[in-house]
């Protein structure tokens, strides 16, 4: 009987050995590829939460810094980041407003990121949700009175109205009906000037300065930047004009800032809303109508029955050291301006210029979706 032998290679080695040795490579070979891809997997899936993260930080402030008006208490908007990356942003209202306390809200931001090297196709995008508590900081403005008029005012007519009562919805208190320098109320301190004969202020007429002022004092009372509106930008309006030719067509939802370089005259064509700065004499005739803030570098003229809803402020160069003569409400017994002071139109005059503010040390990666 012949023995059954093991079949050995040149070497001696046994071919079971060497199968069990060939098998024993292609597990280890095959634990370090799984391992690798899995370490892979890992890493991809850590980058993608960190491109999420951005993602939903980067729409968090973009909506803050793109906010332009005071927002409405729930709002909702998706934000392209670069390429792939999208931002979806919810804003609640938790606290409305209260006084001189602001409304309060929670802005969260859900990133959806798809830049990240994903291993598998079921794997879904990657999420990550953050939130920060903020607050809308409005623009205000110093209101005196229905129409401030730095240099004075003169009228020789009895008719129209000067209303310094808020006709605002929901109103505040109320201001004077004109404010003008004590000097120029009176003829006997400058015979000619001041209001000689005006359409019954309403509540009152009130002094800028104090006591004895006249115009270069008195601009103190006026908290208005005019040289930085003037002349370093401060305000940076829709619309720079040099006369009436390419006023902005009415438009309900839109309050523009409109600058007209010199001096122009408005009517009944170029009524409307929102801010107006002039830098040179304003002249108001028959017909227009504005809602919202005009802003007057020297002299403010009323001819005819123009009206406006809101506040006006006259003489403003006087805060750049010039004079010049007082503004003129009527020339004759025809020329009557219908002011009423609003302050919601001079808020929504001015609401482009607010800003939502992030709170500080208000900030969360855990707020729920829900």
């Amino acid at each position: 009987m012949i023995e059954p032998r093991l079949i050995r290679n040149r070497r001696g080695v046994s071919l079971p050995l060497v199968i069990l040795m060939m098998a024993l490579l292609a597990l280890a070979v095959t634990a370090g590829f799984s391992r690798v891809s899995e370490e892979r997997r890992i890493v991809g899936d850590q980058q993608a939460q960190m491109d999420a993260f951005a993602v939903a930080q980067s729409g968090l402030e973009r909506y803050a810094a793109l906010m332009d008006s005071q927002p409405v208490p729930n709002d909702s908007i998706a934000i392209p980041i670069g390429a792939r990356d999208t931002a979806h942003v919810v804003l609640l209202e938790i606290r409305p407003p209260n006084g001189a306390t602001p409304s309060l809200y929670v802005v969260r931001s859900r990133g959806v990121s798809h830049g990240a090297p994903r291993y598998s196709v079921n794997t879904p995008p990657a999420q990550r949700t953050v939130a920060q508590y903020a607050t809308w900081a409005g623009v205000s403005m110093d209101v005196d009175a229905a129409w401030t008029a730095i240099s004075g005012l003169r009228s020789q007519s009895n008719a129209g109205t000067l209303d310094g009562n808020d006709y605002c919805a929901t109103p505040g208190p109320a201001v004077a009906g004109i404010a003008v320098p004590d000097q120029l109320v009176a003829p006997p301190a400058l015979f000619g000037s001041g209001f000689s004969a005006p359409p019954n202020p309403v509540p009152s007429m009130t002094t800028l300065g104090g006591p004895g002022s006249f115009p270069a004092t008195a601009e103190t009372d006026v908290h208005i930047d005019w040289n930085g509106i003037v002349n370093t930008g401060v305000l940076q309006p829709d619309y720079t004009l040099t006369g009436v030719s390419g006023w902005p067509a009415y438009n309900a939802s839109v309050w523009p800032v409109v600058r007209v370089d010199g001096t122009v005259t408005l009517a009944g064509g170029e009524s409307g809303h929102g801010l107006i700065v002039v830098t040179g004499d304003l002249t108001l005739t028959t017909g227009f109508t504005w809602a919202g803030v005009i802003l007057v570098g020297r002299r403010l003229i009323v001819i005819g029955q123009p009206a406006v809803e809101g506040a006006m402020v006259s003489g403003l160069d006087v805060k750049l050291g010039q004079s010049f003569a007082e503004s003129n409400s009527g020339e004759n017994g025809g020329d009557a301006i219908n002011l009423r002071y609003n302050s919601c139109d001079v808020a929504s005059a001015l609401a482009r210029y607010g800003h939502l503010t992030l709170v500080a040390n208000a900030w969360t990666d855990s707020w729920p979706e829900n």
